[in-house]
């Protein structure tokens, strides 16, 4: 007991019913699933769901679950291993190209039009000392060939 509070009487605050501002307020999810104060009891609470035995048809069963988990498994690893080498072999090689070659197209746009310019803040793209603009939505950035690229400059060099 307290010191200050006489016998019997509850302590202040708020009760079981009433919201104290940290958890549910009064309503069906006020009060625990289970436990001792839902009427369940210590440790009592929803079943859980039980695994029942068969007998020697399950032993033989659980033997054929464990050799199809595993050939499961090495014939997933096989096929994760072949594409692998597909794709180190026939995929990689082929985007390797496709991105030097934009690479390349991109040093010859850099080299041809030096005062090209792009904004990335306002999406366009424009010339240095120039007054016009494209809007990047027009062009196909990362396909941009050496001829896109000349007309894009001849529609900015326009009077």
């Amino acid at each position: 007991m307290m010191s200050g509070q006489a016998p019997g009487n509850p302590m202040p605050g708020p009760g079981p019913s009433q919201q104290s501002g940290y958890g549910p307020g009064p309503g069906p999810y006020a009060e625990p699933f289970y436990g001792a104060e839902s009427g369940y009891g210590p440790g009592q609470g929803p079943t859980p769901t039980r695994r029942v035995e068969y007998g020697a048809d399950s032993a033989d069963q659980e033997i054929a679950n464990i050799v199809l988990g595993a050939a499961g498994r090495f014939i997933g690893k096989a096929i994760k291993n072949r594409m692998q080498r597909v794709a180190e072999e026939r995929v990689m090689p082929t985007l390797n190209a496709r991105a030097e070659q934009q690479r390349q197209e991109m040093a010859a746009i850099a080299q041809r039009y030096p005062e090209l310019r792009a904004c990335l803040r306002d999406q366009v793209i424009f010339l240095a000392g120039g007054t016009r603009a494209v809007p990047l939505s027009e062009v196909s950035l990362p396909q941009v060939t050496l001829a896109q690229a000349d007309a894009i400059v001849a529609r900015l060099r326009q009077p």
